[in-house]
């Protein structure tokens, strides 16, 4: 099923959803130069808006992630780590210029459910939250977008670790509420993330 894009009529199917109450809270590590924890773009990312003529008409999506693990593997590691034997060293750099939020939900999210085997009820190919090839995965957050049920966003297992993430569209983002802003080296539990990892902080010239 791999490289299928949504079908004709499509729109016409259901969605399995969860709901997400208010209440809740996520994760979000970003620049600091950026003075805003819920801003976002509408740069390619992995639940992008594939459509390129019109920027006006495009939605953003704006991510978080259930761990400060998750949000840390996302936001700064990456794949850095594939193929290394050994501790990673990180530049101090890297972590002193971005920020740790708390964001939470003001009001129920309804999300596209892309774990377990909801992805395989809807139809929806596995490679859609589970590998790197974005260019699929923009297809169907496009389809999810306009489906009738008009759904908030998509949660998915990160393809790093398999925690929870939640991408939220832009005509979501209303419904969040940064909580707590601190700087990341601040970040409650980043030293047991680093060593997790198996990560150095070290300061390089």
């Amino acid at each position: 099923m791999a490289g299928i894009k949504p079908p004709a009529g499509f729109e016409r199917q259901p969605l399995d959803i969860e709901t997400i109450p208010s209440g809740r809270r996520f994760g979000r590590i970003y620049a600091s130069v950026f003075p805003d924890p819920l801003g976002f773009g509408k740069t390619p990312s992995r639940f992008s808006d594939p459509r390129r003529r019109d920027a006006t008409k495009r939605f953003g999506v704006l991510y978080l992630g259930e761990t400060l693990n998750v949000c840390f593997l996302e936001a700064v590691l990456r794949d850095r780590c594939d193929g290394l034997v050994g501790d990673l060293p990180i530049d101090e750099k890297e972590i002193y210029a971005r920020r740790d939020a708390e964001v939470e939900t003001t009001a129920d999210l309804s999300l596209v459910d892309l774990r377990d085997d909801h992805a395989i009820r809807m139809g929806v190919p596995t490679d859609v939250a589970k590998s790197s090839l974005q260019s699929l995965a923009r297809s169907w957050s496009l389809a999810f977008h306009e489906h009738p049920s008009l759904p908030d966003g998509i949660i998915y297992p990160s393809r790093l670790n398999g925690h929870t993430n939640i991408a939220v569209f832009r005509r979501a983002v209303p419904k969040l509420a940064p909580a707590r802003v601190v700087p990341l080296i601040g970040a409650p539990g980043l030293a047991a993330v680093i060593n997790d990892l198996r990560l150095s902080t070290v300061s390089f010239p």
